[in-house]
């Protein structure tokens, strides 16, 4: 079977930039094998997801590709040992995760290929290491934080993990949950150290704690301040570390040109001083010409500085990197945001500019209206199928109100600064999606939905873990304010008129 018929009858155009420049080209045995065990694991019952092997499609084999393609293969091997590079991956002490989905393999195979000949030629060195990394393909989703379910869960403890998928999984609960490297309830610790054993242990001197301390838990339990010290020291210790890697609906430039293109260095410099400049700011204050006037209160203990570093436990970013961000205090979240640059969901740049600007007005942390209807009316109308006049909001809409818990999709979730100054340059408004879009320097973010991944403990009034995080970028088409108050009262610019101030 070739290529044309095997995906459909695509057009030529489509299937190139999937990675297949010459649609009639055959179709490998192995990847029809891939695709028909993606069908079947399509059609099980709950989306539980099944482990399979990517296939291994040669970047040598001429026979099967053009000098372009070849070309576009090796690009791609020097973004895989840069991904695998940050990570500090060492296969003596661990093993490496990759979670991709059906629909990145179908159209961004090569990529793959290329993440898994990178991975093996670090672990094939020595018998000790051979093998010591694992590619999962899960069942593709639509929505931003989809579960990805227990058994992926437990895989993603203790270890360095890449998420390649077609929406991104980042903000899933079960990463939420590696990340902050959750650790069995208050009760089972007491229990533990509650025991007779135990306690013959600690009087022979063969515990860490003394004689005392079980006493103390044996008649008044575990403090909870000691098990929030046990939580932090343990997720300090064993928390997974992650890249997330948007792909199925941009094009391989996301990955070869554009934001990639920027200097660690000059990002890891910009980062630390944006850290600094934030370190003690209490509220900030975005305006923009279009009518933004929001008010935010930065959460400084629930921040990612995503400079390239992802060599200790509880690490995460986006690639391509370059972005400062926290979850806020949803209280006193209040005003008006006008989103002129991509939004999560594939709402990219040229449908915003063809449909937008998007006009969300927030009190304390929540959307209550958009473009100045109602959000019961709007959710109303998207549920009764009948539009609202914009097709951006109709869109936008429908893609927060179908997500699991979607009355959470509707909070504020995250404060994001782009500080990539090479994020989406010279690229069509139809590639400027929000994975890369939120990198822009002089641009900032506003999120919303799933919050986990920045630390925010599932006790917190706060949490949420919806199946969606949609990015709302700001400042792309109209240059933007950000005033930032200090808490001893002083204020300063972040970025003034659309030109940042001091990083």
């Amino acid at each position: 079977m070739k290529f044309r018929e095997f995906f459909g009858g695509n057009r030529p155009e489509e299937l190139a930039k999937a990675g297949y420049d010459d649609p009639e080209m055959e179709v490998p045995g192995d990847v029809e094998e891939l695709h028909a065990a993606l069908e079947k694991m399509d059609q099980e019952e709950d989306g539980v997801p099944v482990d399979l092997v990517a296939p291994k499609i040669s970047l040598e084999d001429e026979a099967v590709t053009g000098k372009e393609e070849q070309e576009k293969r090796e690009r791609l091997r020097v973004v895989a040992k840069n991904i695998v590079d940050c990570f500090g991956f060492n296969p003596e002490k661990e093993s490496f995760l990759v979670i991709t989905d059906g629909k990145v393999v179908a159209e961004n195979g090569v990529f793959i290929e290329a993440i898994r000949a990178e991975l093996e030629g670090r672990t094939t060195s020595n018998q000790r290491t051979k093998g010591n990394f694992e590619i999962i393909i899960v069942p593709t989703s639509g929505k931003s934080a989809t579960p990805f379910g227990g058994v992926i869960g437990d895989k993603l403890r203790d270890r360095p993990v890449l998420i390649v998928t077609s929406m991104s999984r980042s903000h899933s609960k079960e990463v939420g949950s590696a990340l902050r490297h959750e650790i069995s309830p208050k009760e089972k610790f007491e229990e533990t150290l509650s025991s007779p054993r135990l306690r013959e242990l600690a009087e022979a001197g063969f515990s860490a704690h003394p004689v005392e301390f079980l006493d103390g838990v044996a008649k008044s339990g575990l403090s909870d301040e000691y098990y929030r010290k046990m939580q932090i020291y343990i997720a300090s210790q064993k928390g997974i570390r992650l890249i997330s890697i948007t792909k199925g609906h941009n094009p391989y430039e996301i990955l070869t040109r554009g934001a990639v293109e920027e200097s660690v260095e000059v990002l890891r410099e910009r980062a630390e001083k944006v850290d600094k400049l934030m370190a003690d700011v209490e509220e900030v204050h975005i305006t923009s010409p279009l009518g933004t006037d929001l008010f935010l209160r930065p959460r400084h203990d629930k921040k990612e500085v995503e400079d390239g570093r992802i060599d200790e436990p509880g690490k995460i970013a986006n690639y391509p990197i370059g972005e400062w961000s926290c979850s806020p205090f949803q209280e006193g979240a209040d005003g008006v945001l006008v989103v002129d640059g991509p939004i999560g969901g594939n709402h990219n740049l040229d449908m915003v500019k063809k449909y937008g600007p998007l006009r969300l007005e927030i009190k304390n942390g929540v959307v209550t209206r958009i473009n100045d209807i109602s959000l019961a009316d709007v959710i109303s109308k998207v549920d009764a199928g009948v539009t609202t006049g914009n097709p951006l909001v109709d869109s936008v809409v429908k893609y927060l109100h179908e997500g699991q818990n979607d009355v959470y999709a509707f909070r504020l979730a995250e404060l994001g600064i782009g500080i990539n100054g090479k994020a989406c340059k010279d690229k069509p408004d139809e590639w400027i999606g929000s994975s890369e879009g939120e990198k822009i320097y002089r641009t900032i973010h506003i999120a919303f939905g799933s919050n986990g991944t920045f630390g925010v403990d599932r006790s917190d009034p706060t949490f949420n873990d919806c199946n969606i995080h949609c990015d709302n970028v700001v400042g792309v088409q109209t240059p933007i304010t950000v005033e930032c108050t200090k808490k001893d009262g002083t204020k300063f610019y972040l970025i003034k008129n659309g030109k940042p101030q001091e990083y």
